[in-house]
C-alpha cells in the first residue's frame, strides 16, 4: 500500500496525497516543459506554422476529392518539424535568454530558466524529428521534409547560426517557412506554377516581416551580448521601414493575383485587408505585446481557412 502524507490538522478523509500521485504530477510538469520548450504549449507561432503545408497542399490541390488521411498525416508532420525547429532554437539560444530579462520573464525557454538541461531537451526533439521524416516519406515528400530540418538547424545551431548573420537572418528565417509552404504544395501533386510561385511570394514576405518583429523586439539584448543582426547592423528604424515595405509587397502580390485571376478577387481583397489592418497597428506601441501578435497570427490563421475555402 503506497504511503501517504496527511495533515494532522485535517481528517485522513479530505486531503490524501500518496506518492504515485506525486510522481505523476511531477511527471506530467516534466512533460509539459518539454511541451513549453517546443512552444506546443505557450506560444502560437509553432501551431500556425504547422498549418502552413495545408496551405500549400489546398492552394494546388483545391477541395475536390480531398485525401483526408494524407491531410491529416501532412499536418502532423508540420507539427513535429515546427516542434523540432522551435526545441532546437530554444536548445541553442539558452545561454542568451537566461541573460535577457523579458524573455525570463515570458517564460518561453524552460533550459534557459534551469528547468531542464540541454540534454533532456534534445531526446524528445530527435524522437519528434525522426517521426516527422517517417511520416514524410510515407507521403513522398522526404527530401522537403529534410530541407525543413536542415534549414532549421542551421538557422539555429552553432558554428553557421544563421540568424546572427547581417541581411542571412531575413533571409533564412524567410526560407524556413516557405520550404515548409512547398512541402504542402509537393504532397498535392499538382500542376499550378503561378498559383505556387504566389503563394510563396507572398509566404515568404510575410515570414521575413515576421522577422523583422523579432529583431526589433531583440535589437537591445542582441547589442548587449555583441550578436550581430540585421537590426543592430543597420538600426531600428531602418528594419522599421523594411517591414513596412515587406507588408507592402505583401497587399500588392494579393492583388496581383486577384486581379489576374490567380486566385478568386474576394479572398484576396480579404486577406489584403487583414494585411492593411496589420500596417496600421505596427504605428501602435502595443504592437510588439504577445497579445497583439497573438490576434495577426490567429488572424491570419483564419484568413488562410477562409481563403481556401473560398477559393476552392
Amino acid at each position: 500500500m503506497a504511503a501517504c502524507t496527511v495533515k494532522k490538522d485535517v481528517l485522513p478523509c479530505n486531503v490524501l496525497i500518496t506518492k504515485e500521485r506525486t510522481c505523476l504530477k511531477s511527471g506530467l510538469q516534466r512533460f509539459g516543459l518539454h511541451l513549453r520548450n517546443m512552444r506546443l504549449i505557450g506560444g502560437d507561432t509553432v501551431i500556425t506554422a504547422s498549418l502552413l503545408p495545408l496551405l500549400g497542399f489546398f492552394l494546388l490541390h483545391g477541395l475536390q476529392a480531398v485525401p483526408w488521411l494524407t491531410v491529416a498525416s501532412l499536418l502532423l508532420v508540420g507539427l513535429l518539424l515546427n516542434a523540432t525547429i522551435f526545441g532546437l532554437n530554444n536548445v541553442a539560444d539558452a545561454k542568451i535568454d537566461a541573460r535577457d530579462p523579458v524573455k525570463q520573464t515570458n517564460r518561453i525557454n524552460p533550459i534557459a530558466l534551469g528547468q531542464l538541461t540541454q540534454r533532456e531537451a534534445m531526446i524528445p526533439l530527435l524522437g519528434c524529428g525522426l517521426l516527422a521524416l517517417g511520416y514524410a516519406a510515407w507521403l513522398s515528400i522526404l527530401p522537403w521534409a529534410s530541407l525543413v530540418l536542415i534549414l532549421g538547424a542551421l538557422y539555429s545551431l552553432p558554428p553557421v547560426r544563421l540568424k546572427e548573420r547581417v541581411g542571412v537572418d531575413l533571409l533564412a528565417h524567410s526560407l524556413l517557412p516557405l520550404s515548409i509552404l512547398l512541402m504542402g504544395m509537393a504532397a498535392a501533386q499538382a500542376n499550378h506554377p503561378l498559383r505556387a510561385a504566389l503563394g510563396a511570394a507572398w509566404i515568404g514576405l510575410i515570414s521575413a516581416k515576421s522577422d523583422t518583429t523579432n529583431l526589433i523586439r531583440d535589437y537591445e539584448s542582441d547589442c548587449e551580448h555583441g550578436i550581430r543582426t540585421t537590426a543592430v547592423r543597420l538600426g531600428v528604424r531602418a528594419v522599421w521601414w523594411l517591414r513596412l515595405g515587406l507588408l507592402l509587397a505583401a497587399v500588392g502580390v494579393l492583388l496581383f493575383a486577384g486581379w489576374w485571376g490567380v486566385f478568386s478577387l474576394v479572398p484576396a481583397l480579404l486577406i489584403a485587408a487583414l494585411v492593411v489592418l496589420e500596417i496600421l497597428a505596427i504605428f501602435r506601441a502595443g504592437y510588439y505585446l504577445p497579445k497583439q501578435r497573438l490576434l495577426f497570427s490567429l488572424s491570419y490563421a483564419a484568413g488562410g481557412g477562409v481563403f481556401v475555402l473560398l477559393s476552392g
